[in-house]
C-alpha cells in the first residue's frame, strides 16, 4: 500500500503549490476540489442532488453547474454549505479510494481543504498544514480568481481558522514567503516520506530524463534563455514548478532537454519541448518517456499541440485528433481542461492508451 500524505489548508493558502512540486518528484496527486466538481458535471452523481438542493438557475446555458454562483450561495449561508459537503464528500471520498486502489505509487497526495471535516485525515498516515497571512491569502484570490476584494474576503473569513488545522496536523509549511522556502519545505517533508526519488528513464539514444531539480537551475536558465525572452532567476524556476512538472534530459550527464507538462485530474497537456523541433527524433524520444510518466500518474488522455509535434510524428506516437473521446472521462471534462488551458479540441492531438 502507498504512504498516504493529506495536505490541508484554507483558500489561497499555497496547498497546490505544496502539492505540485510533489507531483514533480514522482508522486501521484488527487486534488479534492477536482474531484468534487467532476461529480456534479451533468449524469453524474451529484448532479441531480445538488440541483434539486440548490435550484436549477444555477446552471450555465450547457447544462453545467454555475461554480461561482453555486459557490455565492454556501460561502454566505453555512448551513447550506453543510448541506452541499454532505452530498459531495462521500463521493470525493469513494472516488480517492478507487484512485488509490489502481495506483503502484510509493506516495499518494491528497489535497482537500475539508480533508478533517471530511474525515478524510483518518485514512492518511500524515497530515500538512499550509498556512500564509489572511491578506496575502486575500490578495492571492483575487489575483488567480479575479474576485472582488469584499468578495475574497468574505471566502478567507468564511473557513474555520487555519491555526486549527496547523494544530492537527504532522506538518506545517508556510507560504508568506518566496518559491524557494515553499519548496525546500516541501522537499523537507518529503524526506521522510518518500522512500527514493523519482526513477529515471532511459530513451533508446541514450537521453537520461528525471524530474527537473535545484541542482539543475543554473544549466536550465541557460537553455531556457535561448527559447524564452526573459532573465530567468531560480525564483523564476520555482514559481514555474508550482504550476507544472517538467522532464529534464540528460547526455553525457548535461542537460540536454526541458520537457513542460501539466496534468490536472488525469489530463496531460505537453507545454512545450525544448530544445527539439517537431519532427525531430529527439522530440519523439522525450514525448515517448513522458508517456511513460504520464501513465505512473494514471493519466487517462495526454494532449500535445499541433505546433510542438508534426503530424507524422503524432501518428507514429499512437496520437490521434483532439476530438477523440477519452473512455471513462467525461466530454466537457476534456472540454473544460482544453479550454482552461486556452485551447480547443481541432488545436491537439490525444493519446489516451497510456
Amino acid at each position: 500500500m502507498p504512504t498516504l500524505l493529506g495536505i490541508t489548508g484554507n483558500v489561497a493558502s499555497g496547498k497546490s503549490a505544496v502539492r505540485q512540486y510533489l507531483e514533480n518528484e514522482g508522486a501521484l496527486t488527487i486534488d479534492a476540489d477536482l474531484l468534487a466538481q467532476s461529480t456534479y458535471l451533468p449524469g453524474m452523481p451529484a448532479y441531480e442532488p445538488i440541483l434539486e438542493t440548490f435550484g436549477r438557475d444555477i446552471c450555465y446555458s450547457d447544462g453545467q453547474i454555475n461554480r461561482s454562483r453555486l459557490g455565492k450561495i454556501v460561502f454566505k449561508d453555512p448551513g447550506a454549505l453543510r448541506e452541499l459537503e454532505a452530498i459531495v464528500h462521500p463521493l470525493v471520498t469513494q472516488g480517492i479510494e478507487e484512485i488509490i486502489a489502481r495506483s503502484n505509487a510509493d506516495l499518494v497526495v491528497v489535497e482537500a481543504i475539508k480533508l478533517f471535516e471530511a474525515g478524510l485525515h483518518e485514512r492518511c498516515d500524515e497530515v500538512w498544514a499550509v498556512v500564509a497571512q489572511d491578506a496575502i491569502r486575500q490578495e492571492r484570490d483575487m489575483n488567480t480568481r479575479g474576485l472582488t476584494e469584499a468578495d475574497a474576503w468574505l471566502r478567507v473569513t468564511s473557513q474555520s481558522p487555519q491555526e486549527e488545522k496547523a494544530r492537527r496536523s504532522d506538518y506545517v509549511i508556510n507560504t508568506d514567503g518566496s518559491y524557494q522556502s515553499t519548496y525546500d519545505q516541501t522537499m523537507n517533508g518529503a524526506k521522510r516520506l518518500m522512500s527514493a526519488a523519482s526513477a529515471q528513464i532511459i530513451s533508446r539514444d541514450g537521453e537520461v530524463f528525471r524530474a527537473l531539480r535545484p541542482e539543475d537551475f543554473s544549466a536550465a536558465r541557460a537553455l531556457l534563455n535561448r527559447f524564452f525572452p526573459q532573465t530567468w532567476e531560480d525564483e523564476d524556476i520555482y514559481r514555474s514548478l508550482s504550476h507544472r512538472s517538467v522532464l529534464a534530459g540528460f547526455r553525457d550527464g548535461e542537460l540536454s532537454s526541458l520537457t513542460s507538462w501539466k496534468l490536472e485530474f488525469f489530463l496531460g497537456l505537453v507545454q512545450s519541448v525544448i530544445p527539439y523541433t517537431p519532427a525531430s527524433e529527439e522530440i519523439k524520444s522525450a514525448i515517448t518517456t513522458l508517456i511513460i510518466r504520464a501513465g505512473w500518474h494514471l493519466c487517462k488522455g495526454l494532449y500535445v499541440p499541433h505546433d510542438l509535434l508534426a503530424p507524422s510524428s503524432a501518428k507514429q506516437l499512437g496520437f490521434l485528433p483532439g476530438e477523440t473521446a477519452i473512455v471513462d472521462v467525461h466530454p466537457l471534462s476534456t472540454a473544460n481542461f482544453l479550454r482552461k488551458n486556452g485551447l480547443v479540441p481541432g488545436e491537439v492531438f490525444v493519446r489516451s492508451n497510456l
